[in-house]
């Protein structure tokens, strides 16, 4: 345990943010299914909606945000990353890691920019020498960032 311990930790907690961006983007969910750990005892919480608990649940809020955000094209033309995360602390205890960040971004919307600034909770597990991500939790996110996604939902675009 140690330093290159918490830097295999961050390391999984960042592309868990690459692998968000790929979902929002409409690309496949394929680094999102490869970083988790498929069990019972996983969890997951998104800026909108209730709990997931058990990896069949987490996977299908992932299959869920991932047809939401099929309409969003803001970034469509861009090349920075829609979101990432900052002041990132990693514990690690064991097999168990832990990572608090603030998590940022902006899209790009037909009615202009929305940004999104949430607290998160991630925790990774040691699984046969690979660090998986086994729960995902960040704050709720204000009523009119839920609402502008809503509104491009029933647009059908962003």
């Amino acid at each position: 345990m140690g330093l290159a311990d918490e830097e295999a930790a961050a390391k999984v907690f960042h592309a868990f943010y690459e692998a968000l961006d790929d979902l929002i983007q409409s690309k496949p969910l394929t680094k999102m299914e490869s970083i988790w750990l498929h069990a019972a005892h996983v969890s997951s919480a998104h800026p909108f909606g209730g709990w997931a608990r058990g990896w069949d649940e987490v996977w299908a809020t992932w299959q869920e945000g991932a047809a939401v955000f099929n309409c969003y094209k803001g970034h469509a033309e861009r090349s920075e990353p829609i979101g990432g995360i900052h002041d990132l602390k990693v514990s690690v205890c064991g097999d168990i890691a832990i990572g608090t960040s603030i998590y940022k971004s902006t899209l790009y919307m037909s009615e202009g920019p929305i940004a999104l600034k949430v607290n998160c909770t991630n925790i990774v597990q040691r699984d046969q020498g690979a660090w998986k991500i086994i729960h995902h939790h960040t704050d709720q996110a204000p009523p009119d960032w839920q609402a502008a996604i809503g509104r491009m939902v029933q647009r059908g675009h962003s």
